[in-house]
Order: structure tokens, then C-alpha cells, then sequence
């Protein structure tokens, strides 16, 4: 069991065994948060990241609240929850 967990561990590591597109999306997570660590273990399971990146740029775009108040809420509501974000 321990080796199979390294072993998926070890995949998600391995971004030119991804398909591109994925690449691309883990590349923009590095950019813009400083790590890709949650969107390469998603990675697991591709189509997953692509709706989640869909889903993340809705949440960014739509709504009443500006892009800016977003990203201080997000940033607060990690601050609240001890969380490196």
C-alpha cells in the first residue's frame, strides 16, 4: 500500500507525462499562487482540473463583489483559518 501511495505521489510530479493543457493550467497555478502542489495532485484525474479551473474563473469574473475585494476576502478568510495561502 505504501508503495503505491509513493507512486501516485511520484506522477503528479511528472508534468510531461500530463497532457498539455494540464501543463498549462499547473503552470498558471505556480504564477499565481507560488505553488502548483493542489492542482498537480488533481492532476490525477484531468477532467477534474479543467472543470475546477472553469468553476475558479467564474467565481472571479461573475458576482457583485470586484475581482479585488475577491482576493482580500479570499486572503482574510485564510488569515482566520491559519492557512499559507
Amino acid at each position: 500500500m505504501a508503495e503505491k501511495a509513493r507512486q501516485q505521489r511520484d506522477t503528479v510530479d511528472k508534468m510531461d507525462e500530463v497532457d498539455a493543457e494540464i501543463q498549462v493550467i499547473c503552470e498558471q497555478s505556480e504564477r499565481e499562487s507560488g505553488s502548483s502542489a493542489s492542482t498537480r495532485v488533481l492532476a490525477h484525474h484531468p477532467a477534474l482540473v479543467k472543470a475546477l479551473r472553469n468553476f475558479r474563473g467564474l467565481l472571479a469574473k461573475e458576482g457583485m463583489l470586484e475581482a479585488p475585494l475577491k482576493e482580500l476576502i479570499r486572503l482574510k478568510i485564510a488569515r482566520l483559518n491559519a492557512c499559507r495561502y
